[in-house]
């Protein structure tokens, strides 16, 4: 009997250690698997400022070098721009005043790529096919646009009427772009080639496949084309010279552009002071002027109607000549340090000038006509934030100032090597112990 127990007992040891085993492999296989799921989302670069929403956090300012998580909502501020990049291979750029959201799972078998365009414009860049159990998709409020390796621009934009249309640009492969139509139900796709571009409007109509015309794309998305072709990428119906030429163009045409807008303000700011002073002098007059009984007799001491043409700009401050012609025989009375407009008598000698001019001249004081110089710009270090050996964020702080602490923190546990007290005087790598 009681070698019989203790058979019991032995086979009840055996089977509770074989059940560990397997508990012990089920948990390296889900956690082999949780980081076969894992998908890089990086901000590659950033010029200017974009803020990130994420779900359960907040917002934070976003930095080059800063991992994004699936879900999280990028604005890109006014005159500014970003670049992401996923998986080492994928490449989103968004330009400026651009909203959206990207979404990432799956590992790379089976990837899973969304990008929700909210606002404004972004170009993607796939440099290498996708396998046949993942996909890329770019969304609009009235399309879905989806490729297997390509580049391509799309575009959220508002028209004349106020309707929200989409615009897709195809620079490489094929894009396959469905309209959904005002019920959430989809309409027919089309697959637009490479060189072409296409729109589908807010009632989901769509309009006739067309050539890309680049001379309607911005001067970012040029930019971002001209990257491309200088890293070795090949586009249909463009070349990397016709690019350089319509760059060039566009900032021939914005510097005319903000030249016009300059000279208009300027030619309205003169036109308002003329205005001003003709009213200020009319009203002299007209405290001056005795009031006329018969209305058909006319005196020269009134003002005189105006003419309908525009005052030229104000002349400079420091014109002399200009306030010596105003001055007149006032000049004659005392001396003259600039020198005058007065006519002077016909001496038969020729005029070499006098010698006030010569004492002016004298006078003068050197360092006066030179323009101050600008002050220079303080020194600006990076603060790195480093996680196991890795970048988690980092930081642009001027010399002398103090660098703050992420919205973000890599794991639940621990804190950042570092005094956030201590001004920043040199370039600083800060740790997570």
């Amino acid at each position: 009997m009681m070698q019989k127990l203790m058979s019991n007992k032995k086979a009840l040891i055996g089977i509770c250690a074989v059940a560990v085993v397997i508990v012990a492999a089920v948990g390296i296989l889900l956690s082999t698997n949780k980081e076969e799921l894992y998908r890089s989302i990086l901000v590659y670069e950033i010029d200017g400022s974009a803020v990130i929403e994420r779900a359960d956090v907040g917002s934070m300012n976003a930095a080059e070098n800063l991992y994004l998580e699936s879900g999280d909502r990028v604005t890109v501020a006014q005159d500014s721009s970003m670049r992401l990049k996923l998986d080492d291979d994928k490449y989103v750029m968004a330009e400026a005043d651009t909203i959206f959201s990207v979404e990432a799972e799956g590992a790379a078998e089976n990837s899973r790529t969304k990008i929700c365009l909210e606002q404004g414009a972004v170009t993607n860049e796939i440099q290498h096919p996708l396998s046949e159990g993942s996909s890329y998709e770019t969304s609009t409020p009235n399309s879905v646009m989806a490729v297997r390796g390509t580049i391509y621009r799309a575009e959220l934009y508002t028209d004349d009427s106020g309707e929200q249309n989409t615009k897709m640009c195809c620079f490489q492969g094929k894009v396959e772009m469905t309209p959904i139509l005002p019920d959430g139900t989809y309409g027919e796709a089309v697959l637009v080639p490479a060189g072409s571009e296409m729109t589908v409007h807010s009632d989901g109509t769509t309009d006739d496949v067309r050539d890309i015309v680049y001379e309607e794309l911005p001067l970012q998305a040029i930019q971002n084309l001209i990257s491309m072709l200088e890293n070795g990428q090949t586009m249909e119906g463009i070349t990397l010279e016709a690019l350089y030429s319509l760059f060039d163009q566009m900032l021939d045409t914005s510097d005319i552009s903000e030249s016009s807008e300059s000279e208009q303000t300027l030619m309205v700011d003169a036109e308002e002071s003329s205005e001003q002073e003709d009213a200020d002098t009319d009203t002299d007059v007209a405290e001056d002027v005795p009031a006329q009984t018969d209305k058909n007799v006319k005196d020269s001491t009134l003002p005189q109607p105006k003419n309908n043409t525009k005052p030229k700009a104000p002349e400079p401050a420091n014109d002399s000549s200009s306030d010596n012609k105003n001055t007149g025989a006032d000049n004659s009375q005392g001396g003259n340090s600039g020198g005058s407009n007065v006519d002077k008598p016909d001496t038969g000698e020729p005029d070499n000038g006098s010698d006030n001019d010569n004492d002016a001249d004298k006078d003068k004081d050197p360092d006066k006509d030179k323009k101050p110089e600008k002050p220079s710009k303080p020194a600006t270090y990076t603060v790195t934030f480093e996680y196991q050996g890795t970048t988690f964020a980092t930081q642009k702080v001027k010399s002398g100032e103090k660098a703050s602490a992420p919205l973000l923190v890599p794991a639940e546990s621990g804190a950042w090597d570092f005094d956030f007290g201590t001004e920043i005087k040199a370039n600083t790598t800060v740790k997570w112990k």
